[in-house]
């Protein structure tokens, strides 16, 4: 019976993050074995083992993250974009800490698509190569990501696959109670002056105008709550998604929009797996970078958003979504077509 210990940015109420570790998860045990048993680091650990049916224990006590790798036969880094310091120094820190334990202790390792950078300070960029180099396993969501591990130092093999995200399947449940068009709104707060707030509701208005019904779907809790509320409180019939917060249950309601415009990279990504047209603001290039992957949609700076350059966009495709729906899957199912080498690498660590 094989053992994992799978590290993230988990157990912190961001519906992106659980996506990824929900993705990985159903992954592992598909293609390797429902007995498989996986170890999860989380902010919340009771939580995440109640969720989603595994073994988890305390992200910031080391003596229980040294007691899991002692018993596993593989640590999976990822995915998500774990090494980067445009958030702080620190989480490049913790994340190389943990695959170090893991290389003392003798243990298998792999990077499992990850999303690499923004890394600005030298020293990190020192350090992740190095680290990077040591792993036995790589793969990234995205060539930009290699492109980085690259220049970093790295000179081993990188696989570049799908975000796992991807791979999850939407099965709507909800049926809009009217025959509105509905327009799913996924925001964050970020540093950006107020106009660019403005401009997102102006093209929102615009929506309202042409009878859609505006939906606000918070991915992180709570600050996207708190962003999604003032925007809903200025446009009136606008509603605020505030059921079930499980990665299923979103991609599952995300279904269920006509179009989706989108800060957060996976509510792109969720709208993707679901078939669902988008337009992406990006704040990263993460999000552009998805984007320029899958082929299909736009993607707009948030910093030279122009609204009446928007909004003759989407003037030209709200008419057209069955097409850009049928574009959308079959751009996926092309991604997805690709062999997951990182999952044949696990399995046979552990065989």
């Amino acid at each position: 019976m094989g053992r994992i210990v799978l590290s993230g940015y988990y157990g912190f109420d961001n519906i992106g993050d659980e996506a990824v570790m929900y993705s990985i998860i159903k992954t592992l045990k598909k293609e390797i074995g429902e007995q498989t048993k996986i170890t999860v680091l989380s902010n919340e650990p009771e939580k995440t083992a109640s969720a989603y049916h595994v073994e988890a224990v305390n992200r910031w006590k080391y003596k229980q993250i040294i007691a899991a790798l002692k018993k596993a036969d593989v640590l999976i880094s990822g995915g998500g974009s774990l090494l980067q310091d445009i958030t702080g120094w620190k989480s490049v820190v913790y994340y190389l800490s943990i695959v170090i334990i893991a290389k003392l202790l003798r243990k298998k390792v792999v990077f499992y698509a990850q999303g690499i950078g923004p890394v600005n300070m030298k020293f990190n960029r020192i350090l992740i190569g190095w680290i990077a180099s040591t792993v036995d396993y790589i793969s990234v969501r995205d060539e930009q990501s290699k492109e980085e591990l690259i220049k970093m130092g790295v000179k081993k093999e990188i696989e570049v696959v799908p975000d796992p995200v991807l791979t999850l399947k939407a099965t709507p449940k909800e049926s809009p109670k009217n025959d509105k068009k509905r327009l799913g709104v996924y925001l964050r707060n970020w540093k950006v002056e107020n106009a660019f707030f403005e401009k997102v509701k102006d093209i929102l208005n615009w929506f309202s105008d042409k009878g859609w019904e505006i939906v606000f779907i918070p991915m992180h809790y709570p600050e996207d709550v708190q962003v999604s509320k003032k925007m809903s409180d200025s446009l009136p019939g606008s509603i605020i998604y505030s059921g079930n917060r499980l990665p299923q249950n979103i991609l599952d309601f995300t279904g269920t929009m006509d179009y989706v415009i989108g800060m957060r990279l996976h509510s792109l990504i969720m709208a993707a797996a679901a078939g669902v047209p988008y337009m992406g603001l990006s704040y990263d290039p993460k999000v552009k970078s998805f984007v320029e992957t899958m082929g299909v949609g736009k993607v707009i700076d948030i910093h030279q958003l122009d609204t009446e350059e928007a909004i003759s966009y989407l003037e030209s495709v709200i008419n057209q979504l069955d097409e850009l729906k049928e574009t959308i899957n079959f751009k996926r199912n092309e991604l997805l077509k690709q062999k997951n080498k990182a999952i044949e690498f696990i399995k046979a660590c552990i065989s």
